[in-house]
C-alpha cells in the first residue's frame, strides 16, 4: 500500500469514529464522549510525520515526537475542538494540526516551539502550559507574511 493510500485509509477510519462519537452524542448528550485524546494524538502524529517526511521520536523520547530531516525535534499536537493547545517540555518546533469531523487535517501552526510558548500560560493546575488556537493562526500567518516580504 502506498503512503498516500495509507493515509486516506486512516482517514477514513477516523471519519467513522468522528461520526459514532457525534452519534454517541445525540443518544446521550448527558455525556461528553470525548475520552479520544489518545487516539486524536496518534493519528495526529501519525498524518504530521507521513505530510511532513518526519521521522518519528523513539518511544520513550521526552518532550518531542518526531525529528526533521536535520535532526530538529518536533512536538506535535492535534485538535478537533479544543480553543487552546496544552503542551509540556521543549522541542525546536511545535506543529498543531486541526482535524475536522471527516478526519481531514488542515495546519494550524509549524513554527519555533520558543515562538508558540512566548503565547502561551502556564496552567500549574495541568502543569502546562496553554496556547489559543486564534493566537497560533495569528502566528502562522504572521510569519507567511514576513517569509512573503523577505522571500
Amino acid at each position: 500500500m502506498n503512503e498516500q493510500s495509507k493515509v486516506e485509509a486512516v482517514q477514513h477510519i477516523m471519519a467513522t469514529l468522528f461520526s459514532a462519537q457525534n452519534a454517541l452524542r445525540a443518544l446521550a448528550p448527558e455525556f461528553r464522549w470525548a475520552g479520544m485524546g489518545n487516539l486524536l494524538g496518534d493519528y495526529g502524529e501519525f498524518v504530521a510525520i507521513e505530510r511532513y517526511g518526519l521521522i518519528k521520536a523513539p518511544a520513550g523520547a521526552s518532550s518531542y515526537d518526531a525529528v526533521t530531516a536535520e535532526g530538529l525535534t518536533v512536538q506535535i499536537k492535534a485538535n478537533r475542538a479544543a480553543g487552546q493547545i496544552g503542551f509540556r517540555g521543549e522541542a525546536d518546533l511545535l506543529l498543531v494540526l486541526g482535524v475536522s469531523h471527516d478526519g481531514q487535517c488542515t495546519e494550524i501552526y509549524f513554527g519555533p516551539f520558543a515562538k508558540a510558548k512566548e503565547l502561551a500560560r502556564y496552567s500549574g493546575r495541568d502543569n502546562k502550559h496553554m496556547v489559543p488556537v486564534r493566537q497560533l493562526l495569528a502566528l502562522s500567518l504572521a510569519q507567511q507574511v514576513q517569509v512573503d516580504v523577505e522571500g
